[in-house]
């Protein structure tokens, strides 16, 4: 039999209109105001404090104010011991839209939530009331509450909490980041976050997002064009790993869409010449944004969002009108005058900020709902984009195009930037002096010179191949599987020469390594590759494991004749504080470092090896170029045989702390210690040989 709370409950939602509904109960609706008070405890402890709260919110005016003393008493004890996870987060939507509600209730509600979340945090109540905690006192104090608590909580999470506890944080701490002053220590957090094995991979990719959105933010607010593209890129690799790994992540998919189309105008900018390819650029980037945009629109009940976070019709306004600007860009490439990167860089502003803008009550007007965006100083955007407005006005505003005073300020304008652009220009070089000590080609590309169309041949190739960044091996599978290799190191904003050069070359012979190796036979060199094979057997007949030495001397011998003598060593000790196992150094301040390393346990996904491995190798790129190899010898049982090469081989994205560049880990797993292909076997089901063991014992 369902108790009095229940029925009043029941009965107003039989009786309700879909209005009254969405607006909630009023004191008359559950009984009258000495029929609540009478069970105030009741409808505080259990599921109906939503309810509660709202009737008390909508009838405060006219409460008597010792009535109100009870019922706002029983609200606070029911914020402060809530029923269940979901009752403490649906109670406080209800608290957060209503400021008079909010006021009655006053800071204890600060100190109750404080409270709740550490205690989650720490493990002595149930995990599950972290987010919503932390949500509420993150709303609280971007209405205008005391932002201390929120804060001293936040940077104080190292990320040994339990992982059911910090899940949705880091969406909170990076928002927190967005609306406080001086919260660069939440990075360091967010950077300790996304080491921590435990997290599950929603909470990492997470925090990824958020590190990624962090360095968006400081692409938007950098003084000049260079540190933005710095800055636009390391997010642009975070955003696309996010995509990569996440297939439902469609908020890093249109972010990653955004800045490439972004970098596009930039590149255009840099090279004129290059509009075929920047409109091809453009082309791709609009139409993934003009799909993924669609696809947040649709599926935002979906999304890593909360409902309270951003205004929806804004943001998505901001994302169409990029998405439509774009599209009409394409066509204008031959007008730079148009649309340039700091217009294109305007257009990311207004989407970050809409997108991390807050929905909560405002202060100053009891009853309504106000958008508070975060501060975001992007002097060099908002400047450039000024500049934009005015030339476009001077082009197509009569008012502008026959004004004297904006004719004289655009034309100071121009005049301060050519200055400036003279002054950090190099200085010009005389073409002769360019083919000095080149007498090949100075003869080749002489004024009265014939070229040999065989030389033009060898050059176009040797073009082709610097290009591509490597010789093409002659392998079908080993090329492609290279390019797409190098798309991924491509994402890095470190990836520039010399390093870039250097480490395509050491990965295409790692990569042409382990092709050779997982067809090879274990006598293909004797001795040096015996342990792809079976165990040797002592004088007694007993087998003697193959262990990392074996695969290091193989590896180091087949890298050493590749490159000039002396840059490539072994086992070289207080490289990052360890012994790294073998170093490729082109030439100081270049180091290329690969981690070898031996595995008699199986592994079923690459989560295993990255955990175990990923962060010592990562480590080794300390004071260099952010790029390593991992080699992992697999000598697991394979007696049901190894999985294929293409899924062996990947890339793994590793930062130590939230402002270093992340660490690219190329990572390929070896298969060696096989037994030859007669002593395979097709593996049963674990019934099956339940069934066959009981039958063997009959």
């Amino acid at each position: 039999m369902a108790s009095s709370v229940d029925q009043a409950l029941q009965d107003w939602a039989s009786r309700a209109s879909d209005e009254e509904l969405d607006a909630g109960p009023l004191l008359e609706d559950l009984g009258g105001a000495d029929a609540v008070v009478a069970e105030a405890g009741t409808w505080a402890s259990g599921p109906q404090l939503p309810y509660l709260l709202t009737a008390v919110a909508r009838g405060l005016d006219s409460l008597p104010a010792d009535q109100a003393r009870v019922l706002l008493s029983a609200a606070a004890e029911g914020l402060r011991q809530p029923h269940s996870a979901w009752v403490l987060a649906d109670a406080l939507d209800i608290v957060c839209t209503q400021p008079d509600l909010t006021a009655r209730l006053g800071s204890r509600i600060l100190r109750d939530l404080a409270t709740l979340a550490e205690d989650a945090l720490s493990g002595e109540s149930d995990a599950a009331f972290a987010q919503p905690a932390v949500a509420g006192l993150l709303r609280l104090a971007v209405a205008g509450g005391n932002p201390h608590r929120l804060l001293a909580l936040l940077t104080e999470i190292t990320g040994t909490e339990p992982a059911e506890a910090l899940e949705r944080l880091p969406v909170l701490i990076g928002i927190a980041r967005d609306h406080f002053a001086d919260t660069d220590r939440l990075l360091d957090v967010l950077g300790a976050l996304e080491n921590q094995p435990d997290l599950t991979p929603d909470s990492r990719a997470d925090v990824s997002f958020e590190l990624a959105m962090a360095a968006e933010r400081t692409a938007l607010e950098a003084g000049d064009l260079s540190t933005a593209d710095e800055q636009l890129r390391t997010a642009l690799m975070r955003f696309s790993e996010i995509d990569r790994t996440h297939e439902a992540r469609l908020d890093a998919r249109a972010h990653a869409a955004a800045i490439t189309a972004v970098l596009a105008f930039a590149d255009l900018e840099k090279n004129p010449t290059a509009a075929d390819r920047a409109r091809q650029q453009l082309t791709e980037a609009s139409s993934h944004l003009n799909a993924t945009a669609a696809q947040l629109a649709a599926w935002t009940g979906r999304m890593h969002q909360l409902d309270w976070l951003s205004a929806r019709g804004l943001a998505q306004s901001a994302w169409s009108r990029l998405v439509t600007t774009l599209t009409i860009a394409q066509t204008h490439l031959d007008q730079p005058s148009w649309y340039n990167p700091a217009a294109a860089l305007n257009d990311l502003l207004h989407i970050y900020v809409a997108s991390r803008s807050i929905l909560t009550t405002a202060p100053d007007a009891p009853g309504l709902t106000a958008l508070i965006s975060p501060t975001v100083e992007a002097p060099f955007v908002r400047r450039e984009g000024l500049l934009h407005q005015m030339e476009l006005a001077l082009a197509h505003d009569p008012q502008f195009t026959s004004h004297p005073d904006a004719q004289a300020l655009h034309d100071a304008v121009q005049r301060r930037r050519q200055q400036s652009t003279i002054a950090a220009a190099p200085q010009e070089r005389v073409p002769g002096k360019l083919l000095e000590g080149r007498p090949a080609l100075a003869a080749l590309f002489h004024a009265d010179g014939v070229a040999d169309p065989h030389d033009l041949d060898l050059l176009e190739q040797r073009a082709d191949e610097l290009t591509r960044g490597f010789t093409p091996t002659g392998n079908a599978r080993v090329d492609t599987h290279l390019v797409a290799l190098l798309d991924i190191m491509k994402t890095s904003p470190a990836w520039k020469p010399s390093d870039s050069h250097y480490f395509t070359t050491v990965l295409e012979h790692f990569l042409r390594f382990l092709y050779d190796r997982f067809d090879a036979q274990a006598n293909l060199y004797g001795d040096r590759t015996a342990y792809l094979g079976p165990a040797r057997k002592n004088a007694e007949d007993v087998d003697i494991p193959w262990n990392e030495k074996n695969l290091q001397d193989d590896f180091h011998q087949h890298l050493s004749p590749l490159f000039p003598p002396g840059s490539i060593e072994r086992e070289k000790w207080d490289v990052a504080s360890g012994r790294a196992d073998v170093i490729f150094t082109p030439q100081l301040g270049s180091r290329f470092v690969a981690e070898i390393k031996w595995r008699t346990k199986g592994w079923k996904t690459q989560d295993v090896i990255r955990l175990d491995y990923l962060a010592q190798a990562a480590n080794y790129t300390a004071t260099g170029p952010p790029f390593a190899l991992l080699l992992v010898g697999d000598a697991s049982d394979h007696s049901a045989g190894y999985r294929d090469i293409e899924d062996s081989i990947w890339v793994f994205s590793h930062a130590r702390t939230a402002t270093e560049i992340p660490r690219l880990v190329v990572t390929g797993v070896l298969p060696t210690a096989r037994k030859t292909p007669h002593a395979l076997r097709v593996q049963r089901p674990a019934s099956t040989r339940g069934r066959q063991q009981r039958g063997d014992q009959a």
